[in-house]
């Protein structure tokens, strides 16, 4: 399993995906009854928090993707590179509860996920005040230019197609995290 190559994950990923649409109406319903909770949840601690207290993000990087073969090479790309905490999750409403309680300093966000899209964490996160030091990624197979204009419309940092190239991939959560510090 070390010497995974890109075409492999792919090839891995679109076979999940086959299988995850076969059964995406039962999680989707799951998923839905969730965000109803989360939305819940999240009034409730706007209420007696404010919303809109700052933070200062915490070295930790959140990767957010429902494929676990997408999730472990990122992980590992970013591992090898860097000295941060790297905590994994492979759904928008896990991803969310989590970033709202430990600030991370960079998202690495796919955009197609159960429970709510990468999109819409996006804008809920640029919502919060208390992100506005977190730096988000977009991590996608969706490669058209209005994908990709909207991520930046919402104010991501970086949008990077998937596949990419390791080193390219390395490069730019590089630059992203230098201007972090």
């Amino acid at each position: 399993m070390e010497n995974v190559t890109f075409r492999e994950v792919a090839q891995i990923r679109n076979c999940h995906k086959k299988f995850q649409r076969q059964n995406s109406k039962a999680v989707m319903n799951k998923m839905n009854s969730y965000r109803k909770l989360a939305g819940i949840a999240k009034n409730s601690t706007d209420k007696s928090t404010g919303g809109s207290q700052s933070s200062t993000p915490e070295k930790k990087i959140l990767i957010v993707d429902d494929d676990d073969l997408s999730r472990k090479l990122i992980n590992r790309l970013v591992s090898k590179e860097f000295d941060y905490e790297i905590v994994s999750k492979s759904n928008g409403i896990e991803a969310l509860e989590y970033a709202q309680e430990h600030v991370p300093q960079l998202i690495i966000l796919d955009l197609m996920l159960p429970g709510m899209n990468g999109f819409e964490i996006l804008k809920k996160i640029r919502g919060d005040q208390k992100f506005e030091q977190t730096k988000v990624v977009l991590v996608s197979a969706k490669s058209r230019s209005e994908d990709i204009e909207r991520g930046f419309d919402l104010t991501a940092d970086e949008y990077i197609t998937k596949p990419f190239q390791p080193k390219e991939f390395a490069a730019r959560i590089r630059k992203l995290l230098t201007k972090a510090a």
